[in-house]
């Protein structure tokens, strides 16, 4: 069992009993609420960082720790069965997100292993045994544990180590792909970190500051969100008139005429509505064979996709324009296909 709960910012927020296959069963769900507010998440992140990490304290969560009362407080904590660790910021850092989820489905140790709410990271669930009733302890062995983890994976500065706190909790998010393993292996604490080993403690406590320093360089380095290229096509006018005063032939375009299904219209309405909810609005269409490109804007970063209609129904696919913003892009593709599914 871990422990749920649906208000982050409530102060006294009951937490709810719930079992890792129930709880699995909600990560994979299409239908559910998450699902629906991740996908405009996962939109509005690369557009406006400060409202995404506003509308992200509306997902519900989950702890690891029991607590009575059931609040996730410090002074209330009981003990600690499992223990979450949170890999994030993966691709900033070098790695990519299929290969090390397939590389921790192999490992007999992971119960659970789910997407982040940003898409761009992992959370991992382990088991402990036996349980953890001492606070402290518990925060030595977790650093202990990522020390190892981090030296068997080469995670690097994309494993958070700071996240060792009994109270600690993480978002729940949406994700077909989440694994479970409910015969996975348990670990026992003091095979990482020995109670009664003040000389080890003082080891790990010391290797995981110099970790933490490495980390905070390493994460100064790391690229802020991508700058929007400033380079700008030449206008068709400027660049007739250009070969006109040098003597050059002007090539007149040939009209083109595309395939354009009626359903096109109903699409068309349809993207519309789904820009709408977060923020987003299109500023330029063109036809193209089968479908529309589509130049979307928010604020001052914009985005170009092309959207088909065809015996398959709606597809989406994100173009690589001059100027455009990549993330945005990204996550605008992803979403868009993710609501034309729905």
């Amino acid at each position: 069992m871990i422990r749920l709960g649906k208000h982050i910012t409530q102060t006294g927020d009951q937490l709810q009993d719930i079992s890792i296959e129930k709880f699995h069963k909600a990560l994979i769900n299409p239908e559910g609420e998450v699902a629906s507010l991740q996908r405009r998440l996962q939109a509005i992140r690369a557009m406006d960082p400060a409202q995404y990490r506003r509308l992200k304290t509306t997902l519900p969560y989950v702890v690891c720790a029991q607590f009575h009362p059931k609040v996730r407080r410090k002074e209330n904590f009981l003990y600690a069965d499992r223990f979450l660790i949170d890999i994030d910021h993966i691709s900033e850092n070098g790695l990519e997100i299929g290969q090390l989820r397939e590389k921790l489905q192999k490992d007999k140790r992971v119960e659970l292993l789910f997407a982040s709410p940003s898409g761009d990271g992992l959370k991992v669930l382990f088991k402990i045994d036996p349980k953890i009733s001492d606070p402290a302890y518990y925060a030595l062995f977790y650093k202990a544990f990522c020390i190892q983890l981090n030296q068997e994976y080469q995670l690097g500065a994309a494993l958070d180590h700071k996240t060792h706190d009994v109270s600690r909790c993480c978002f729940v998010s949406f994700d077909p792909q989440a694994y479970y393993n409910p015969n996975a292996v348990h670990l026992h604490p003091e095979a990482f970190v020995a109670k009664d080993s003040l000389f080890e403690m003082e080891q790990i406590e010391k290797k995981a500051k110099e970790i933490e320093k490495q980390h905070r360089e390493v994460i100064k380095e790391l690229p802020r969100d991508e700058k929007t290229n400033t380079g700008q096509d030449i206008p068709d006018g400027v660049l007739a008139f250009i070969k006109e005063k040098t003597g050059q032939k002007l090539k007149k375009p040939t009209e083109k005429h595309y395939e354009q299904p009626e359903e096109l219209e109903w699409v068309m309405d349809k993207l519309h509505n789904y820009l709408k909810e977060i923020n987003a609005e299109i500023e330029e269409v063109k036809p193209i064979a089968y479908g529309r490109q589509v130049k979307i804007r928010s604020g001052t970063i914009w985005a170009e996709v092309n959207v088909f209609f065809g015996k398959r129904g709606v597809s989406v696919v994100g173009t690589t324009k001059t100027g455009s913003h990549k993330e945005f892009g990204k996550t605008l593709t992803e979403f868009l296909k993710a609501s034309f599914q729905s």
